[in-house]
């Protein structure tokens, strides 16, 4: 059985690692938009739910009952009535990732502060590329260990994703156990969409203001307020407006500031969204340019100990001369009206 004389205590590892994870960035780093924007509207860690396998959302999708008009004050009243909700469900789903430590590393590295120094990098490697993963997952789906439980907005690659490219009243992704087929004529069951034709400068605004006043039309609960963007949706709608902007502040005129926001909404830019898919998937031809999302009625539900939660270091019993952290992600994509919020597809070019 192998054995690991420790040269720096569990304890203080661990201590040493929590710390670490309040800041972590990696030579890998990407933005993750979509969770800081989650992060920013909710707090880090909410939602949350503790306990369960399941998280039930109720989702009003019929009217409960029947109008009569009264003439006389005789007419008999229709007392048909219906349930007015269904229940979505959704799975919670859970993945973890160690952080590593063998015995010979701590040998070849030998010294408490460069033991330490390993293990910070390796921390933030974890941390950052899980939640790089996360949000990949959560954007446009396909990650491996990440893609047999966690949803994703990306309907147009996935029948279970949120969000489908097809008009209001076609669409049929199921979400939460519920199809949009079924409720094809229920305004919150069905998507806002917009297809920019290849062509930001004829389409782009027009398309963008048309979801905004849709998404209103039927949200029960404000308008949206979190817009995600690829690179190239992006740098299009700032080339389109860059000559109505004012580059003026308390100092000095600075004509390269990105403006990051559009109609009261701060636009995130998310380099994972789905548009170079592989060969054969829908997005390669219809690429995702935004998302609008309106986070109350879409949003991920957390476990309290699955918000990338480190756990302490431990000795690896039986045959193994390590020691290791798991780090750790439960949770789940949550929809629970889906008109509020909107997809926009193709405007990769001006």
């Amino acid at each position: 059985m192998g054995t690991t004389t420790l040269s720096i205590g569990n304890e203080i590892l661990s201590t040493t690692m929590h710390i670490t994870m309040k800041e972590f960035r990696d030579g890998l780093h990407l933005s993750t938009a979509f969770l800081e924007a989650q992060e920013r509207v909710h707090g880090k860690a909410q939602p949350s739910q503790e306990g369960g396998s399941r998280i039930i959302q109720p989702v009003t999708l019929a009217v409960h009952s029947n109008t009569t008009a009264l003439d006389t004050g005789y007419e008999r009243i229709d007392l048909s009535a219906a349930d007015v909700s269904r229940p979505a469900v959704y799975d919670f789903a859970h993945v973890v990732k160690p952080v590593v430590i063998s015995m010979e590393e701590e040998l070849i590295n030998a010294g408490k502060a460069r033991v330490i120094s390993m293990a910070e990098m390796r921390t933030k490697s974890v941390a950052n590329e899980m939640r790089r993963d996360f949000v990949k997952q959560i954007v446009a789906g396909g990650v491996p260990q990440w893609n047999n439980k966690w949803s994703t907005l990306n309907g147009i690659d996935y029948a279970t994703g949120y969000l489908e490219e097809n008009a209001v009243g076609t669409q049929s992704n199921v979400v939460g156990g519920l199809s949009k087929a079924t409720f094809a004529a229920t305004t919150g069951w069905q998507n806002q969409t917009f297809d920019g034709a290849g062509s930001f400068n004829s389409n782009g605004l027009a398309g963008m203001y048309d979801v905004k006043v849709e998404t209103m039309a039927v949200s029960p609960s404000g308008p949206i307020d979190i817009i995600l963007a690829s690179k190239n949706g992006f740098k299009n709608l700032k080339r389109t407006l860059q000559a109505q902007e004012r580059y003026v502040d308390e100092s000095k005129i600075d004509g390269g500031r990105l403006a990051q926001y559009w109609d009261g909404v701060r636009i995130e830019v998310e380099p994972q969204m789905p548009t170079s898919s592989t060969s054969g998937l829908p997005s390669a031809t219809n690429p995702v340019s935004f998302y609008f999302i309106n986070s109350k009625d879409i949003y991920v539900m957390w476990d309290p100990m699955g918000y990338f939660f480190l756990e302490d270091f431990e000795t690896v019993s039986g045959e193994y001369d390590v020691r290791a952290a798991k780090m750790r992600c439960r949770g789940q994509l949550v929809a629970a009206h889906l008109g509020s919020s909107a997809v926009i597809v193709d405007l990769e070019a001006f």
